[in-house]
């Protein structure tokens, strides 16, 4: 058996979830980092939601977002994940704009979401991201 048919894939993505994690850190690092920036100085809460489905829905969450709210869709593999800042934003503003896609966009996409304020200091991008990849992968029977 070869080293590659030893590696879990992860989700649908052709990846190791360790692959995966590197991939989404690698996109999302400049905008975490911009975000975290401005959080310390202007002491703003910012929220960052991820949105997981096996079919394109970046153009869906753009047509809702605001104009702060920026949007970092990836696709890998047969896997999209739609990583939405919220700037201005609390966790109870997250959860009811999670909830306004989720019943108007989404109702016949098999989808799942995660979401948590940022933290104004991030040390570890990777395990930062690693946490919502957990959260994703606790529901991946659901897919």
């Amino acid at each position: 058996m070869s080293k590659s048919e030893n590696i879990k894939l992860f989700l649908k993505t052709g990846m190791s979830h360790i692959e995966v994690a590197q991939t989404l850190v690698e996109k999302l690092q400049p905008s975490i980092e911009y975000l975290t920036y401005n959080l310390r100085r202007y002491k703003v809460p910012v929220s960052l939601v991820l949105f997981y489905t096996q079919e394109d829905i970046s153009q869906k969450i753009t047509d809702t977002m605001r104009l702060t709210d920026i949007l970092t869709s990836i696709k890998i593999g047969d896997s999209y994940f739609n990583f939405v800042f919220l700037p201005f934003t609390d966790e109870i503003d997250s959860y009811t704009f999670v909830k306004h896609v989720e019943k108007t966009l989404l109702k016949n996409i098999d989808s799942f979401f995660h979401f948590e304020r940022l933290d104004p200091t991030i040390h570890n991008y990777f395990n930062f991201i690693n946490s919502y990849l957990f959260e994703i992968e606790k529901e991946e029977t659901f897919f």
